[in-house]
């Protein structure tokens, strides 16, 4: 079953990119293996079409994408710290989303007002539930991973010898070992694959890109 869809998946991207079949091929054969795939080439090459095609097809997945460069920050890749987390008697928003009981109380709450019933005590009961996980994770900064690697099936970082050295290691951390360090927390990655591609090879002789080297 899953061979017959990846191969049609294969057969429907090479209708739409010409003479790219061994990329396109490389591509799948990541994805199966839960490998990265590095694509190098002259501009022009089909390289991010032949991904963009080929990812756009896998349904259900959440994906990411960005083009590096100097200006881009660690936030745009990972996330950005949740204000709220800092804030005496406030919580994060992740957190109330990871929380089962006060999610169960919300849609409940929605449920009530949307069809007109009585609302009864149900609002004090959420707002106490919140205070009690503002207690409870009081001063533990959380970092807002929605949309960013951190919950990305599948991830393609274009350019990628382009990014900084204030994100590099992060990245390679991200690549290797599928995890993310910020604020002493470590998260785990469900990254599948990581694609990335790039026009050109740093010179490594140059001292400002050989940290690139490691890359």
């Amino acid at each position: 079953m899953l061979r017959d869809k990846m191969l049609a998946v294969i057969a429907d991207v090479n209708t739409q990119v010409a003479e790219r079949e061994e990329l396109v091929e490389c591509i799948a054969i990541a994805l199966l293996t839960r490998k990265n795939l590095f694509i190098l080439g002259a501009p022009g090459q089909a390289k991010s079409y032949a991904i963009n095609a080929f990812r756009s097809r896998i349904t259900g997945a959440r994906q990411f994408e960005r083009l590096l460069s100097k200006q881009t920050d660690e936030e745009q890749l990972f996330g950005r710290i949740d204000l709220a987390s800092l804030l005496p008697g406030s919580v994060a928003r992740s957190v109330l989303e990871r929380d089962s009981q006060y999610q169960q109380m919300h849609i409940s709450l929605k449920s009530r007002i949307t069809n007109g019933q009585d609302v009864g005590d149900l609002p004090e009961r959420i707002e106490r539930h919140r205070k009690a996980l503002a207690e409870l994770y009081d001063g533990e900064p959380q970092v807002n991973t929605s949309g960013k690697i951190p919950e990305a099936d599948v991830v393609f970082l274009d350019e990628i010898f382009k990014c900084n050295d204030g994100v590099l290691n992060s990245l390679l951390t991200a690549l290797n070992e599928r995890k993310y360090t910020n604020e002493g927390h470590t998260y785990l990655i469900p990254t599948i694959s990581f694609f990335a591609a790039s026009n050109e090879i740093p010179n490594f002789n140059d001292p400002q890109e050989k940290i690139l080297e490691a890359l």
